[in-house]
């Protein structure tokens, strides 16, 4: 074997070794709050599809008739002919939407924060992010070449430090943080902004859609920039690009991530108008995610410590091989939950995530409270 391959192996088999090995489910269909893995129904608690409409029926019809009539993809980039009219229609509705003066969709959400942030700062700038922040921010602010501080998650005291020891142009952060499922004070936040004057990047990809008024997020008059996916609640895939209208341009003139890469098919602009029209009326659907969600807090809290303010619950394990071992156990009694272990969580604080959306009941949650108890009763 190559040397490369070698140290390739290594790698894994060392991953593996540390109870940190990660495999890929088979899922064969999803159903509802089901998805099939490996023959098996599971009671899917790991999904992003937190309004259900990834398996909408209506949406479901609308998309293969116009699939149908476009066909299956758009043959070049965005500056070629992939840029189709209805792509700028919902370019122009979300930011409309939103509240911002434009807006650009890319392929995928780590693009997407990618793609910005490695575009619109460089070497002369110096960034803050949330220590706790998504590896695609890491990525980005990595590939700027931007200096950069971490400050403490959520602690806005922490991040007053840093601006107050160091010239900072921007800070990054989240509005829901995807695997602790709690936010920072945008009241505190847009304190400092007042006083430093720094630029604020917000990935809102968990909570736009659902949560806000109108699914609009939480960093409304806070986020200069903000970064959206449409593959969570949206229910559909690819991201976009809430900005200033020199952003917008400065991305598509240097924007790697947005120049080289094939366009989306020519249908996604349609259903991303379709998507927003439903998610724009979805309030009552979004009030009922958040009783079930503080409702899951107290059933699930019983079992074990939970984090999360939110869809998003953090069931705190703490090591990453009894983690894993809980996951599996819940599989067998026919429920799914994610594992999330190091480097997605820091190490030695492994948690179980737990994904609520709009297709899940308190039933549901009993469900999994049960197969938890009896998987945590194995191992007495």
């Amino acid at each position: 074997m190559h040397p490369l391959l070698s140290r390739l192996r290594a790698d894994v088999e060392a991953r593996r070794a540390a109870g940190l090995g990660r495999e890929l489910l088979a899922v064969s269909e999803h159903r509802g709050v089901y998805a099939m893995v490996e023959r098996q129904d599971l009671l899917d608690f790991s999904s992003n599809d937190f309004l259900g409409l990834a398996q909408d029926r209506d949406m479901r019809a609308h998309l293969a008739d116009l699939c149908r009539l476009q066909g299956c993809g758009s043959g070049s980039s965005r500056l070629v002919t992939g840029t189709a009219a209805s792509t700028l229609a919902a370019e122009k509705a979300l930011a409309a939407h939103f509240g911002y003066e434009s807006c650009l969709i890319l392929g995928s959400g780590f693009l997407a924060n990618l793609t910005l942030l490695a575009t619109i700062f460089n070497d002369k700038d110096t960034l803050a992010l949330d220590k706790r922040a998504h590896a695609s921010t890491v990525a980005g602010a990595r590939h700027s070449r931007a200096a950069f501080h971490t400050f403490r998650h959520n602690r806005m005291d922490h991040l007053e430090k840093i601006l107050r020891a160091h010239p900072v142009q921007a800070v990054l952060t989240e509005s829901l943080f995807s695997m602790d499922g709690d936010s920072p004070d945008f009241g505190a936040l847009r304190r400092l902004k007042e006083e430093f004057g720094f630029l604020c990047v917000v990935d809102e990809a968990h909570a736009f859609g659902a949560l806000g008024d109108g699914g609009r997020g939480l960093a409304p008059g806070v986020a200069d920039v903000a970064v959206g996916t449409l593959g969570k609640a949206f229910g559909l895939f690819g991201a976009f690009i809430l900005c200033p209208e020199a952003v917008r341009d400065h991305l598509v003139h240097f924007g790697q991530g947005f120049i080289y890469t094939t366009a989306l098919p020519p249908w996604h602009g349609d259903m991303v108008l379709a998507m927003l029209e439903r998610v724009a009326a979805a309030d009552e659907v979004r009030e009922g995610l958040r009783r079930l969600g503080d409702e899951a807090r107290t059933t699930l809290g019983d079992v074990l410590p939970v984090r999360g303010e939110a869809h998003i619950l953090a069931l705190e394990v703490g090591d990453e091989a009894r983690c894993a071992r809980l996951a599996a156990a819940l599989r067998n009694r026919g429920v799914l939950a994610f594992a999330a272990r190091y480097p997605t969580v820091p190490l030695g604080q492994a948690i179980l995530r737990v994904n609520l959306t709009a297709l899940h009941t308190r039933e549901y949650v009993r469900k999994l409270r049960d197969a938890l108890v009896a998987s945590l009763g194995d191992e007495a």
